[in-house]
Parts: C-alpha cells; structure tokens; sequence
C-alpha cells in the first residue's frame, strides 16, 4: 500500500473515533430531544382535558339549573293541586305533576351522569399532570448528562480533532478533497475495502456497497500509489495487505 492510501487510513481512524466520541453526545442529546416531545404531547393532554372539564363543568351547571327550575315548577304544580275546586282540574294538573315529576328524574340522571364525568376528568387530569412531572424530572436528568458528557468528552474531541488536523496535512490536497466528499455522503465511512467474493476467482466488490470491482482497478491498487474509487458508492477503496488479493 502507497504512502497515500495509508495516511487516508489514519485519517479516517481518526475520523471513526471522533465521530464515534460526537456520536455518544448526539444520542443522549437525541433522547432529550425525545424526552422534549413525550412532554410536549403531555402538556397538550393535559390542555385538552382541562378544556373538556370546563365544558363538562358548564353542562354539569346548565343541568344543575334545569334541575332546580323544574323542582321549582313542581312545587308550583302541588300548591296548583290543593286549590283545584272540580275533579277535571284535578284531573289535569296530577297529570302535569306527574309528567313533570318523570322529567324531574330524567334530569336528575343527566345532573349526576354529568357530574360523574367531570369526576373522571378531573382524575384523568390529575393522572396527567402527574405523568407530565415524572417526565420533566426525567428531561432534567438527561439534559445534566448531556452537560456532563459534554464535559467529560471535550478534551478527547479536542485531542481527536488536533490528531486529525495532523493526519490531513499528510495528505495530498486532492486526495483530501476526494475523501472529505466520501465521508459527509456515508456518514463518515470514506473508505471500504477491496474484497475478493470468491478464492479462486478474480472477483472483487467494493465492502460499502457490495458491487464489482474491476481488475483494473485492483492492478492500479497494487502497483500505483494514487487513489482510486469506487464509481457506485465513491469511496476510496484499499486492498487488505494480508489478505494477499491478487490480480489476475
């Protein structure tokens, strides 16, 4: 292997541990992330059951009136029965109390149905709020790791990043270009390995994306020192010295 490919090599050792070191941080930062979201859907929940207790509660009031003006009437209905002076009218207002008096129970239902629902909505309310302060107890835990991590880490990040600076200016200005475009399009994976898919056939695939690798290719990998690519993933390809793959 050329002088080239093995500064690439640790240029891109280096890159693999930086961004596995970044990666650690981007994954705690992902689940405060997550944790920011559960407690967003949490605290609409919450809203919505506290608009859905208010509506109960007004229709909860409304039939509570209702109730109450038709305990009124019936009242009114009694008094209406004790001066009747001929059985007709006697007649008619029993039957209007009577009337009024199934509705009165009718409403009595709906009063105490209504009720019971806002019971439960406050309850589910409660349940709620609950969840949501376990969950912002969590989202505060998380975002101290972060803090912490990010502590932790900052000096191998800055060590990592000052070895990779180094390894790049031992490394041809094109030959760079052509690696740094490899790695932002596979997330950080600028180079794959040459591998030969049979032992006794001079067939050869390129390890990132598994398509074929001409001989040509593998004839300018051993006896050049200039880099060469794969034309379906880009990655620079390498040979595996001890492997021993040879061209045929």
């Amino acid at each position: 292997m050329g002088a080239t490919l093995e500064a690439l090599q640790r240029l891109q050792r280096i890159e693999t541990q930086l961004r596995s070191v970044r990666g650690q941080i981007e994954t705690k930062r992902r689940s405060v992330q997550a944790h920011q979201r559960r407690l967003a859907t949490l605290e609409r929940q919450v809203a919505d059951t506290h608009e859905l207790i208010r509506q109960a509660q007004a229709e909860s009031d409304r039939l509570d009136l209702d109730r109450k003006a038709q305990d009124e009437h019936i009242k009114r209905l009694r008094e209406r029965l004790n001066q009747t002076k001929t059985n007709k009218e006697y007649a008619a207002v029993l039957t209007q109390l009577n009337t009024d008096k199934a509705d009165a129970l009718k409403i009595e239902d709906k009063v105490l149905a209504a009720m019971g629902k806002v019971d439960d909505l406050k309850k589910r309310e409660a349940e709620s709020r609950a969840t949501l302060d376990k969950e912002k107890a969590r989202m505060g835990e998380t975002q101290k790791s972060v803090v912490e991590l990010e502590a932790k880490l900052s000096a191998q990040i800055k060590e990592l990043e000052a070895q990779r600076d180094l390894a790049a200016d031992g490394v041809p200005p094109e030959a760079l270009k052509t690696f740094e475009r490899a790695r932002d399009k596979h997330d950080g994976e600028a180079m794959a390995q040459v591998e030969q898919t049979h032992p006794r056939r001079a067939e050869y695939i390129c390890s990132g994306c598994n398509m074929s690798i001409t001989l040509e290719t593998i004839n300018a990998l051993q006896s050049r020192d200039d880099i060469q690519v794969c034309h379906i993933c880009s990655r620079i390809l390498y040979l595996d010295s001890s492997a021993g793959v040879a061209a045929r």
